[in-house]
């Protein structure tokens, strides 16, 4: 899903929530758009490379050309049911958090709506309990 897109949903919920919460909504738009850094936090663990862009032409331009393979299996930590479910409960605490699990929201709806639209299925894992015993099996 491009940025952008994200950064679209996240502003005009921010602005339809604002006048609820002030300039607390822009949580939305950490929640929304910034949460995508757990690709980066991948790329480099994998390949040791720091460089953003290179980063972003993998899961973008590469990752198409190859239908996705080199990114399938992988865990982006922040896209997560355990994330998820850690920030909804957070969310009834704290007003600040619940703003950013607004954002969050918008952010896997979108990028459900690219996994059935584009790739027609989910291409990374979306639980870190799944993922560790997965690979701890494939050791084996």
């Amino acid at each position: 899903m491009e940025i952008w897109k994200h950064a679209l949903l996240s502003s005009i919920l921010a602005t339809l929530i604002y006048p609820f919460y002030g300039w607390g909504v822009l949580l939305i738009l950490v929640g929304g758009v910034l949460i995508d850094i757990d690709h980066y936090l991948w790329y480099m663990l994998k390949y040791q490379k720091f460089n953003l862009s290179s980063c972003y032409k993998h899961f973008t331009i590469d990752a198409d050309k190859n239908n996705y393979k080199d990114v399938t299996g992988t865990l982006m930590i922040f896209h997560t049911t355990e994330f998820f479910l850690l920030m909804i409960v957070a969310s009834f605490y704290n007003r600040y958090v619940f703003l950013f699990t607004i954002g969050l929201l918008g952010h896997y709806l979108l990028d459900f709506i690219w996994h059935w639209q584009v790739t027609k299925r989910v291409i990374t894992d979306l639980s870190v309990i799944h993922w560790l015993f997965k690979n701890q099996i494939q050791k084996l």
